[in-house]
């Protein structure tokens, strides 16, 4: 009898993933069970012919192995009786760290960059021919979805620091785009986060690599038995872009790995950011013994990721675009690259706080990312469900102080109003920017609608 897998909670980004992956890498029947309520990713199960059931203590009761959806606590009535019967229960970290084991294993990690370098990396890999094994955190249309289950030797995974998840892995290859402050709800300081990449890498061996940006002031601190590589926009990084030309909505640059010089790259993503974030795929892709003219040809391609910069549509003139970007440092390089794609438009960005904790410890870094921005306008907090201290700070204080810095920015409440507030005053100049790990989505979806 093949092995059955059940997944609780498989409606989730990272869950549906590896619910679509396990089918091939394990050989396994897959089952899954989740809330009505639809998502993408249920085109996407749909498309991988994985059943989704309604919760039900019984789904599991036929099953070899559960894995569990961190939203989901030991008093979920499917993870209850899995115990009950003596099912092993892992978690999404514990059961990806499993499925990498099984191949030679690249974990794309840092506290941003990782969605889209992993997106690079895997597209270009896949035009390379070397069908790879795919897991990342967004709907990736050049691959095909949030995952691809490849015959070949290496398991490429976007891979999250929270509560150190990812050191239930064991790469071969590691890649950090970077080390900040963020996740102030399990992280006691930068130098707890630190501690948690540097024990990462200590588990990278000596005949794997570690890629990092050289312009870092944390990679100090991380150290390796296996060679570092940098990537950067510096002199002494390993791997360089330099003469960049910024151009609508990409760049075009010029390559150098070790001082050599190896081509043009024509980036079709916007931001300085998302330059490093190519140069962190290109050093991992030379490293696997891929020709450099089809790793710039293949980043070439590369069209974005969902929520991403990603173009909602129009309105009148007025152009809708939705961003994942949560973190002080995120928010700023978003909004940098659409003003230097869009210098002649309004950038009215609509920010949704994700977390009080995040809001509370950050409060005075995400007063000053908004500086680019001709107006802001800032929604209510919106809530983790792992949170228990709720109310510690309020999204109209938050507004008040970037009106200190000189910002224009206001508070309104609900998405509906905000709504409301755009519909009357969009102009066919505006560029409307939503930004936020919530929902806030939806206020452009709405625009658009």
């Amino acid at each position: 009898m093949p092995l059955h897998i059940h997944f609780v909670g498989v409606k989730g980004t990272g869950m549906s993933a590896l619910a679509q992956v396990s089918a091939h890498v394990e050989d396994a029947v897959i089952t899954g069970s989740d809330v009505s309520e639809r998502f993408f990713t249920d085109a996407v199960l749909e498309r991988a012919h994985i059943p989704v059931l309604d919760f039900n203590a019984h789904n599991v009761e036929n099953s070899n192995l559960v894995v569990a959806s961190a939203a989901y606590g030991e008093d979920q009535p499917e993870i209850a009786r899995a115990r009950e019967l003596n099912i092993p229960v892992l978690t999404y970290p514990q059961y990806l760290g499993r499925l990498m084991s099984k191949k030679r294993g690249i974990a794309v990690s840092g506290t941003h960059g990782k969605t889209t370098t992993t997106a690079m990396a895997g597209l270009t890999l896949l035009q390379a021919g070397i069908d790879p094994t795919i897991v990342v955190g967004s709907d990736v249309p050049s691959i095909g979805g949030n995952a691809y289950s490849g015959k070949g030797e290496y398991f490429l995974a976007e891979s999250c620091e929270y509560r150190r998840h990812f050191l239930n892995y064991s790469p071969q290859y590691l890649i950090i785009t970077n080390i900040e402050f963020d996740h102030p709800d399990y992280f006691k300081d930068i130098e707890d986060v630190i501690s948690a990449f540097a024990e990462l890498a200590q588990k990278v061996p000596a005949a794997g690599r570690v890629f990092i940006w050289a312009e870092d002031p944390n990679r100090k601190f991380i150290q390796s038995q296996a060679p570092i590589t940098t990537f950067g926009l510096s002199e002494e990084a390993d791997i360089q872009a330099k003469e960049i030309q910024f151009h609508d909505e990409g760049s075009s640059m010029k390559i150098f790995a070790f001082g050599k010089y190896l081509g043009e790259l024509n980036l079709h993503v916007a931001g300085k950011h998302n330059i490093l974030n190519a140069l962190a795929a290109i050093a991992l892709c030379l490293e696997l013994g891929i020709p450099a003219e089809q790793i710039l040809a293949s980043l070439s391609q590369f069209n974005g990721t969902k929520r991403r910069f990603e173009h909602i549509g129009m309105n009148g003139g007025a152009l809708i675009v939705d961003d994942y970007a949560h973190h002080p440092t995120e928010i700023r390089s978003t909004l940098e690259g659409a003003r230097l794609s869009f210098p002649d438009r309004r950038i009215r960005a609509i920010f949704q706080p994700h977390t009080f904790s995040r809001t509370e410890k950050l409060l005075d870094e995400f007063s000053h990312a908004f500086t680019v921005a001709d107006e802001v306008v800032v929604a209510e907090i919106f809530a983790s469900a792992r949170e228990t201290n709720l109310n510690t700070i309020s999204a109209s204080a938050l507004a008040e102080l970037m009106q200190g810095q000189g910002v224009n920015a206001r508070f309104i409440n609900s998405l509906d109003e905000i709504h409301d507030y755009l519909a009357d005053t969009l102009t066919p100049k505006d560029l409307v920017l939503t930004l936020g790990a919530g929902d806030i989505y939806k206020v452009g979806q709405s625009l658009v609608g």
